[in-house]
């Protein structure tokens, strides 16, 4: 997931930034829709969704679904999804 990071004291630091008293990871917004919920792709039967986390995992209603090992495009599955 694509994360913002702080760094919360003063350098030098005294171990490596991966440590999580030295940094604060904040949720970067859904990449299609904007939502501040962080987002991920994930492979739900050979295809690729991105997903809300703060909701769930909840499905992204304006990602286009593509499959896993082409990444090819699956629009149709956006309007059946709508339907």
């Amino acid at each position: 997931m694509p994360a913002t990071l702080y760094v919360s004291h003063p350098a030098p630091l005294s171990a490596p930034l991966s440590r999580i008293e030295d940094a604060q990871v904040v949720p970067s917004p859904c990449q299609a829709c904007g939502t501040a919920a962080g987002s991920d792709w994930i492979k739900v039967d050979g295809i690729g969704v991105l997903v809300h986390n703060e909701r769930g995992r909840e499905l992204c209603p304006v990602a286009v679904p593509f499959d896993w090992e082409t990444g090819k495009p699956l629009p149709t599955l956006v309007e059946a999804v709508a339907a």
